[in-house]
């Protein structure tokens, strides 16, 4: 009987802290965003930068893709036109075709001698396949896994 119960404890446990690691918070648009710029106006490129994260840097361009039939095609004509850095960062590494040719266009540009950081979320690159991450990092690109759930490494 005791067994029975330490077992269902333990059991219980490690559930909860496996749905722990899988449960992110949900993201609310809490009021509406006004935008006190203009797109042509500098500091229009200094608020988008701060509303998406990542920096938007002089030399680049932003453009508003819709869909994995847009998505796609730009990401590989970016990656394949690269000629000193890339930097990759993912939630979702697609398994199959895409993430496939995704892989050789970033191990190729690795080779050519550009600096290519791939970074992958732990979770959300689950399915991708070994072999690709292999074939970036033999290329000589710098590939790394984030959020590990607990116990685990966060290296690719």
């Amino acid at each position: 009987m005791f067994w029975t119960i330490a077992i269902t404890a333990l059991v219980t446990v490690l559930a909860v802290v496996l749905a722990m690691n899988f449960a992110t918070p949900e993201k609310k648009l809490d009021r509406k965003i006004e935008h006190h710029y203009a797109i042509s106006d500098p500091q229009y490129r200094r608020e988008m930068s701060v509303m998406l994260g990542p920096a938007i840097v002089g030399g680049n361009r932003v453009l508003d893709l819709q869909n994995g039939d847009e998505i796609f095609p730009a990401m590989l004509g970016a990656i394949r036109a690269a000629q000193k850095t890339i930097t990759f960062e993912t939630y979702i590494y697609w398994s199959g075709d895409i993430g496939k040719e995704l892989a050789e266009a970033l191990a190729e540009r690795a080779k050519a001698g550009v600096k290519v950081s791939v970074l992958l979320d732990w979770v959300g690159s689950l399915k991708m396949e070994a072999e690709l991450i292999d074939l970036m990092k033999d290329a000589g690109a710098q590939v790394e896994r984030y959020r590990p759930c607990t116990g685990t490494t966060s290296a690719a």
